[in-house]
């Protein structure tokens, strides 16, 4: 653990929050907080699927082990430090959180309904309360490291193993404490890239292996440096996108290989054609955006860029490196959710709204499907 002083940055996370919040209010009754009732393209629909049985919050993370999806931890101002466990353990400081959830889901899409969409209260996170932490599983365990303490300054890089049942502590991370990091499993390893140290903005790039429990640095990304970047994990690549540095939105996307350990540039997400089908790509770059992926393609949604939340959903093709737009995400903009994908369907949910309204809502994207309002 670090005990940095970074109060211009927390400072520059609130300013942020703050301007969504007044950008939202200066809109139409109705039109900052839910998206638009006439999409520009209806392909894909997003489905409610209940709401997350803890307190509603923002910077949380999730993983998902056996065909389960776990989320935890994160920052709600006004939940109070009274917020304990059934053996009296205290899950809540300041605002910030500990406790963890499984959720319970039908295997197969149930069509337009909320039944069965259930959440358990599972075992809490080991050390401090945490929020802007990481997640991330590899195989059939989940993973979590580094993230902001109670106090809203000290930045951790303690690391924990879920498996299903119960915590352990693994060795710290090799890297500098820090927030808004990226992380993903791959193969039978784990990586931290990114963030936020206190001080810099970071393109470092760790491996964790929980073989030996032991972190080895490894090649970083060939970008530049970035923190509340993207990511997609498909076959045996991982495809680590946008993000912020430096009053900058990137615009690149990079694959690392899990077995050459390398970077390789993909197209980049600008309009660089005389053709019409990257007119638009310049609303896809954002920070604190979610992904999933399902069949052969990754999807993106939420995030925020410029002070401005963002709602609309993107779909990569692996194969043909492009993007094209679907459905965008419906009820609530938001900034900070998570997103998983479970049973080759994915979700999103929970996330802040302007500066202080949490969320606790989740969605199911179904790309089969064609726009729907308010199912």
């Amino acid at each position: 653990m670090a005990a940095i002083n970074f109060q211009n940055y927390m400072n520059y996370m609130k300013n942020s929050l703050l301007i969504l919040s007044t950008a939202c209010v200066a809109l139409i009754m109705g039109s900052c907080n839910k998206s638009s009732d006439t999409p520009d393209t209806e392909e894909g629909n997003w489905v409610k699927r209940g709401s997350f049985d803890g307190p509603a919050r923002t910077g949380a993370v999730s993983f998902v082990i056996n065909d389960t999806a776990y989320v935890g931890t994160g920052y709600n101002k006004s939940v109070s430090n009274s917020y304990v466990n059934a053996d009296s353990v205290a899950l809540a400081n300041n605002g910030y959180l500990k406790d963890f959830w499984k959720f319970n889901m039908p295997a197969t899409s149930t069509g337009n309904t909320q039944t069965g969409y259930t959440w358990t209260q599972v075992e809490e996170l080991p050390g401090e309360v945490r929020a802007y932490a990481v997640g991330f599983n590899i195989q059939n365990k989940g993973y979590v490291g580094c993230g902001i303490a109670f106090d809203g300054l000290k930045l951790l890089k303690d690391f924990y193993e879920f498996d299903g049942n119960t915590w352990t502590a693994k060795a710290s991370f090799a890297g500098s404490a820090r927030i808004n990091a990226t992380g993903f499993g791959l193969g039978n390893k784990g990586y931290i890239t990114c963030g936020y140290d206190g001080a810099n903005t970071l393109k470092d790039n760790y491996q964790y292996n929980p073989a030996t429990n032991s972190w080895t640095s490894v090649e970083a990304i060939a970008g530049g440096k970035r923190r509340g970047a993207s990511v997609f994990v498909y076959k045996d690549k991982a495809y680590l996108f946008c993000g912020y540095s430096s009053s900058t939105y990137l615009d690149d996307m990079w694959a690392f290989d899990s077995t050459t350990l390398k970077w390789t540039e993909k197209n980049r997400i600008t309009n660089a054609t005389d053709n019409s089908f990257d007119d638009d790509y310049s609303d896809i770059y954002r920070q604190n955006a979610n992904t999933f992926v399902i069949d052969n393609y990754g999807y993106l949604t939420a995030g925020d860029q410029g002070g401005t939340l963002i709602s609309k959903t993107w779909r990569y093709d692996f194969v043909n490196d492009t993007w094209i737009r679907r459905t965008s995400l419906e009820r609530t903009q938001r900034t900070y959710a998570v997103g998983f994908t479970v049973h080759n369907r994915g979700f999103v949910g929970t996330g802040v709204y302007g500066s202080t309204s949490y969320l606790e809502d989740f969605q199911e994207f179904i790309p089969s499907q064609t726009y729907e309002a308010n199912d």
